[in-house]
């Protein structure tokens, strides 16, 4: 290609983006010139059929709310660490209910009393360092 022929070719783009007025010097190069021509015709089929592509959506019936949708997903996340807390809850409590059951049959009932003694003692100094890093992370 030509360097005069890459100058027009600009040329043509700005004229059909209204940014240069029809020049007779462009003009008469694209009556001359094939390359030009070509280009120039190759240029408007595109453009046309990106108008053609060019549709509007009607967006408003597409509004999403994120903070809906954000607050919602956050619901749901605290229902499940719930229920799983919960569970958890559920489980440790059986575990010593049976414990407990088991003493009581199978062993002497002031073992058991101490082992429950023990238990109200230094469990809460267990507990209360696991429930501060949990509320920590939050």
């Amino acid at each position: 290609m030509k360097r005069e022929c890459k100058k027009i070719q600009d040329k043509i783009i700005d004229i059909h983006y209204n940014e240069l007025s029809d020049n007779t010097e462009v003009i008469s190069h694209i009556e001359n010139c094939n390359d030009c021509y070509t280009f120039k015709k190759n240029l408007k089929l595109t453009l046309n059929y990106m108008d053609t592509l060019d549709v509007k959506i009607d967006m408003s019936d597409l509004q999403v709310n994120i903070a809906e949708i954000i607050e919602k997903a956050e619901q749901i996340r605290n229902k499940r660490k719930d229920r799983l807390e919960l569970l958890i809850f559920i489980t440790t409590s059986i575990i010593f209910l049976i414990s407990s059951v088991l003493f009581m049959a199978n062993l002497d009932l002031r073992l058991l009393l101490y082992t429950q003694i023990f238990l109200y003692f230094n469990l809460p100094l267990i507990l209360i360092p696991f429930y501060k890093l949990k509320t920590s992370r939050r």
